[in-house]
């Protein structure tokens, strides 16, 4: 089974005691990093995509190791990955966004993977056109871009969750 398929990556790095997310786009022999998460929660922000995703049938495993786990994610889900790590930017919930992101693939909030997903690329976008970007940057996420999104899609979600609780559609 060729990798080459696959257009987006998920890995955790240990360093020290500190984890590190990335995120990266691109084929396996050349990728572009377009996001990392730091801290505290970012460990358990993996943990919620890999096994969400792995239910699905929706990971690759690469390379694993005891400072390294590094996954393809299947192409149809990658936006949806990218959205979820902007989602859980800085966040002290990360469990509240892990619920959502495994109901999300579970198709419990029917139609909203592709508003969700379109934030990715939005991203894009705005990291694109914000002015000070350095040459050859232009796929990397601008931090300014990811917060302005990352709080935006929160509300975005708590409003989605909070209608389909309500049984609005």
């Amino acid at each position: 089974m060729s990798h080459e398929k696959y257009a987006y990556y998920i890995t955790l790095r240990k360093r020290g005691k500190e984890y590190e997310v990335l995120f990266n786009i691109g084929s396996e022999s050349k990728t572009t990093a377009i996001l990392k998460l730091r801290g505290v929660n970012a460990d358990k922000i993996f943990n919620y995509a890999v096994e969400a995703l792995a239910r699905q049938g929706a990971l690759v495993p690469l390379r694993i190791s005891e400072h390294e786990a590094a996954y393809a994610v299947r192409e149809d889900l990658g936006p949806l990955v990218g959205a979820y790590l902007i989602l859980a930017r800085r966040t002290r919930k990360a469990e509240k966004w892990g619920d959502f992101f495994t109901k999300l693939l579970e198709e419990r909030y029917t139609g909203i993977a592709g508003a969700f997903s379109a934030f990715l690329e939005l991203a894009l976008e705005l990291s694109r056109s914000l002015p000070g970007r350095k040459r050859g940057k232009s796929s990397t996420l601008s931090p300014i871009a990811l917060d302005a999104l990352s709080a935006a899609l929160k509300q975005f979600v708590d409003r989605i969750v909070k209608a389909y609780k309500a049984g609005a559609g």
